[in-house]
């Protein structure tokens, strides 16, 4: 019986209804959960005039849907395309015949080189200088800045997040939009402070198009920067923001759910002694489903007591 009542705990905490097994003081980020509905119901009608109004206003949505028609004389077809990363894809294919002599490198070869600039780094100052002029990942010719790191580099906690968004690319800063600030009171629950208690990047140093997911591609390419990260700033705990940075440092495909609040040990293999792991939510993904703060909440609680350890 206590396995199953093991697992309904479980259950409920997921959903948010576990009300009554939990003592701690319910400030969950300084969120008035008692507008949780009425804001997701408000939040669901602004995205969907959002949606509207841009349809109507945006020459890029409206040129993006459109289909050329055929006239008498001349048939002309045009695929119609689905989205700004489709119609990117799209130049940089016609750009590839107007550039038949251009070289270029397979993926291996991103790599090796990602990996001899990576190596050559001595410090935190060289390392961000190498993201810097590195050319292979595409991401770079369309960010507007590189976003390498902020906090404090002395700190034995390292923060890895997923890839710029929109603020941080014209900033310069990881973290630094609405997802930014979340987390910064995530840690702030627990009286942290970026500026002195711990250290923050990402495994993607330049933003994708329209914030969507990194690829495995462009995830390969940016990892000797990351490990070589790891090894200069030799953290005693690594907290790592989301799935997407989860999976991209330690190769690991289960959901955040199943893994989040717990210390993972692991043994990479640039260095020489096992590092400890946090997985926690992604403030981004806090925002979508506000109830789960209760239970980052309780995440971050824990993590206090391990880092006091």
């Amino acid at each position: 019986m206590s396995g199953n009542n093991n697992q309904m705990s479980k259950l409920l905490e997921l959903e948010g209804l576990d009300f009554s097994l939990s003592d701690q003081p319910c400030d969950y980020f300084d969120q008035d959960f008692g507008k949780i509905v009425e804001y997701k119901k408000a939040q669901q009608v602004v995205v969907a005039n959002n949606v509207k109004v841009a349809e109507q206003k945006s020459p890029v949505i409206k040129i993006a849907n459109d289909v050329v028609k055929s006239d008498n004389d001349n048939k002309i077809e045009v695929k119609k395309v689905n989205s700004t990363f489709d119609a990117i894809s799209s130049l940089a294919k016609r750009n590839i015949f107007k550039n038949p002599n251009k070289k270029f490198m397979s993926i291996d070869e991103i790599v090796s080189q990602a990996k001899e600039k990576a190596q050559a780094a001595n410090s935190l100052e060289e390392l961000k200088r190498a993201v810097e002029e590195f050319e292979g990942c595409s991401l770079k010719k369309m960010a507007t800045n590189t976003v390498f790191c902020d906090g404090n580099p002395d700190s034995k906690v390292m923060v890895i997040g997923e890839a710029p968004g929109n603020h941080e690319d014209l900033q310069g800063i990881p973290f630094c939009g609405d997802s930014g600030k979340l987390l910064d009171a995530m840690f702030g629950s627990i009286n942290m402070k970026r500026a002195d208690d711990y250290y923050i990047t990402n495994v993607l140093f330049w933003r994708p198009p329209g914030n969507r997911r990194p690829t495995d591609e462009e995830l390969v390419m940016c990892r000797p920067f990351v490990e070589r990260h790891i090894q200069l700033v030799d953290p005693k705990i690594i907290i790592l923001v989301g799935a997407t940075a989860m999976s991209a440092v330690l190769n690991m495909k289960d959901p955040v759910t199943k893994v989040r609040g717990e210390v993972i040990e692991h043994q990479f293999d640039f260095m020489e002694r096992k590092v400890d792991n946090f997985v926690v939510f992604h403030p981004s993904y806090l925002m979508r489903q506000s109830a789960k703060k209760r239970i980052a909440w309780r995440d971050f609680l824990k993590l206090e007591q391990i880092l006091k350890g």
